[in-house]
Parts: structure tokens; sequence; C-alpha cells
């Protein structure tokens, strides 16, 4: 329990010098992935550029949260769904009434890396299948940060 505070204390420090917080299980995305389209799909540059550096911009601030946290001392996985929604699977040493903050700090990372859009995050227990403890919502328009518990 004192390790758990002592690292989420680290964290948070992390994170306001401008580090993420979270981290992945996941290895990290290869470059390959990144490669150029084929000839076919390059007429549609503008698009399909676009795609890609938002692609590119998801697998960054994935990749900064891990880097931020090798231990898996908060997070145990990260990872971005197609609606750019974070699902956050913790750590079991993260205590419940510490999840809100944690929340609020990662929607702060994700709306300097995504202005202008909506976001949520999803944080899940580390049980098979994963339960969901709670999400948090920004609204861009307003900046509103919601969090709702789901226990």
């Amino acid at each position: 329990m004192i390790r758990s505070a002592t690292c989420f204390s680290k964290m948070a420090t992390m994170i306001s010098g401008s580090s993420l917080l979270l981290l992945g299980a996941c290895e990290k995305p290869s470059s390959q992935a990144l490669a150029s389209p084929p000839p076919a799909e390059q007429n549609r540059s503008g698009q399909l550029t676009s795609g890609l550096q938002f692609k590119q911009r998801q697998i960054e601030f994935l990749n900064r949260i891990r880097d931020a946290d090798p231990q898996k001392q908060v997070i145990d996985r990260a990872m971005l769904n197609e609606q750019n929604e974070l699902g956050l699977i913790l750590d079991r040493s993260v205590e419940m009434n510490r999840i809100p903050d944690l929340m609020r700090t990662m929607l702060t990372q994700m709306a300097r890396e995504f202005p202008g859009q909506d976001l949520t995050v999803i944080a899940y227990t580390p049980s098979n299948p994963p339960r969901k403890v709670g999400t948090a919502y920004l609204n861009s328009r307003t900046k509103e940060m919601n969090y709702v518990p789901e226990y």
C-alpha cells in the first residue's frame, strides 16, 4: 500500500513535468505499421496523411504513458480505440478513492495531445475479463470533466 502511494506520488510528479502516467503491457508498435501507403491510396494523400499522423500521435501518446511507469505499479495496460477512448487496466494496488484523480490527470494529458476533442477514459480492474470501475469524460467545448464510478 505504501509502495503504491509512493509510486502514485512519483508518477503524478512526472505528469506535471509533462510526462504521462500510464503504461501498457502491449509492445510498442513498430514503425512498419506506419509505412507509406500503396500507390493507389496515395491519391487520397490529404485524408490518408491526416489519418496516419493521428495514428502516430496516438502511438506516441501511449508510448509516453508506458515509459512513465515501466514497473506497472499503477496501470497494467493502456490502449486507445478507434474513437480515441483511452482504456486503462489498473494495477490491483490502486485504491478506489485514487481513481478519480488518476482519470482527471489522464484527461488533462489527453486534452493537451488531442485538443478540441471530447475525450473519454475508462478504468478497468485487472480481472479476467476486466471489469469497468469508472469512466471519465471531458467536454472539449466547456472543458468540464466528469467521473462516473461503476461500483
